[in-house]
């Protein structure tokens, strides 16, 4: 009876020690151009193929039928390389080649790997089952690689790649159908909205000119110009109007209050590329869809300035900023609201370090730059993506809405989410300091609806301006 007990137990612990290798160590990691990522399996009820993109979520599909997870995990973005592949411009059939050459030397160095292990597995279960003799550690070795060798088969013949044709989606990545729909579909209208962007900067500053004249305000030697923009959400027809009016009305500087990115992945951060070639300072408070790995890179940038709780003092103006609370997460949902004080709490105590009242105050959040406003003279703000001027005896309040116009996903949606941008013009008075003269505002809608100017002046804003 034991012997008929034995026959029994080596098959059962050779197959049990091969499927635990398999789960413990089929893994095999592999790179594509300036993508790190691995290849793994796992026993599984379903026959899943997954593809994880982390902080993003994850694409899966039913491609196979035997009882493992095919896993292909997007472990780290080479940024540096993926900036010079960008600037190569590397072929799109080309990198399609090195990516079939790629995966199938992976798979094949997967297989090797796997059918390795499972031997050995086979070999450790019959050790766990205390057999010594070397005839029954080969067969409990060879028990282990038949097992797997039958799932790998069974796995290469009813895999099915067209099942990734309605694939399934977890995390933020269920935005996955629109981004595709929106990159098969929009590309042309990127590239109108950026030609037609430029010529409205053009035009636009004529007739800001126009209007300087006939309300007799000129630039004076001391005039600063400084462009508020916000929630751009990785908009490149943002970035191209920035680029343009920078050249066009002589910015002196930028500042962007949060929202840059959209997810907050790294791979985002390629966008920076556009910010460099401003030439101006470009000053950032992050907003709640930055990430620590976004503001990481955006450090990184020689003319980029991330204020997260200070002052900074650029062309003669003191800004004071403070950075979103989600910013130092990968999480995008609202701030409770004792992160909220808490940031006031912060800059407040910044500014009050600093001995002297900022002639700015910049935060994402509305109810954080809410507080400062009545107490400095200038407040900017985003994150609801309503353009608003609000003004108090010395003080102003500005929401500068989305110059991204809610993100890229604008040019597909039919709803009319203008693009908005805020010029303030300062004033370099000797004595009396920076003071705002007037602000001009840009709106520009959908190709048909054209765009709109306005201008505000503000000339009794610095009667008795408190202090913090």
């Amino acid at each position: 009876m034991k012997k008929y007990s034995l026959y029994l137990l080596i098959p059962l612990f050779a197959i049990t020690g091969a499927l635990l290798f398999l789960n413990l160590f089929a893994r095999v990691d592999f790179r594509l151009e300036a993508l790190q990522a691995s290849f793994s399996m796992k026993t599984s009820l379903g026959g899943y193929t997954v593809l994880k993109i982390p902080p993003v979520g994850e694409v899966k599909a039913q491609t196979h039928k035997t009882p493992v997870r095919i896993n292909i995990s997007l472990e780290n973005i080479d940024l540096d390389r993926l900036k010079k592949v960008l600037a190569e411009g590397t072929e799109e059939a080309e990198l399609a080649v090195e990516a079939r050459q790629v995966l199938a030397g992976t798979v094949r160095r997967f297989i090797y790997h796997t059918l390795a292990l499972s031997f050995a597995g086979g070999v450790f279960g019959l050790l766990v089952l205390q057999r010594r003799r070397i005839k029954e550690l080969v067969t409990g070795g060879l028990i282990g690689l038949a097992t797997v060798s039958v799932i790998l088969l069974g796995t290469y013949y009813t895999f099915d790649i067209k099942r990734f044709q309605n694939p399934e989606y977890e995390g933020v990545i269920k935005a996955a159908p629109w981004m595709i729909g929106l990159a098969q579909e929009s590309l042309a209208t990127v590239d109108t909205w950026s030609k037609q962007m430029k010529g409205i900067a053009a035009n636009l500053n004529g007739l800001f000119q126009r209007v300087d004249s006939l309300q007799a305000i000129s630039p004076g030697e001391g005039e600063i110009k400084v462009l508020h923009v916000s929630d751009i959400h990785n908009n490149p027809a943002s970035f191209e109007f920035i680029g343009q009016v920078v050249k066009t009305f002589g910015i002196d500087l930028v500042i962007d209050s949060g929202d840059m990115s959209d997810l907050g992945t790294p791979l985002e951060s390629v966008l920076l590329e556009r910010v460099k070639k401003l030439q101006v300072p470009y000053i950032i408070t992050p907003g709640n869809h930055e990430t620590p790995s976004i503001v990481q890179e955006l450090r990184k940038t020689p003319n980029v300035k991330v204020i997260e709780g200070g002052i900074v003092n650029v062309k003669g103006l003191k800004i004071a900023g403070i950075a979103d609370p989600l910013s130092f997460t990968n999480d995008f949902k609202p701030p409770v609201p004792e992160k909220i004080d808490e940031s006031i709490r912060q800059l407040e105590a910044a500014i009050n370090k600093a001995g002297s009242n900022p002639d700015i105050v910049v935060a994402h959040n509305p109810k954080i730059a809410g507080n400062f406003w009545g107490q400095v003279p200038v407040v900017l703000t985003g994150h609801d993506h309503q353009y608003r001027i609000k003004v108090k005896p010395n003080s102003i309040f500005i929401d500068a809405g989305t110059s991204g116009a809610a993100g890229v996903g604008a040019l597909q949606t039919k709803e009319e989410i203008p693009y908005s941008f805020v010029l303030l013009h300062f004033d370099r008075n000797g004595r009396e300091g920076v003071r705002l003269k007037y602000t001009d505002t840009i709106r520009i809608s959908n190709l048909q609806s054209g765009y709109s100017m306005e201008r505000k002046v503000y000339p009794e804003l610095y009667n008795s301006a408190p202090r913090i």
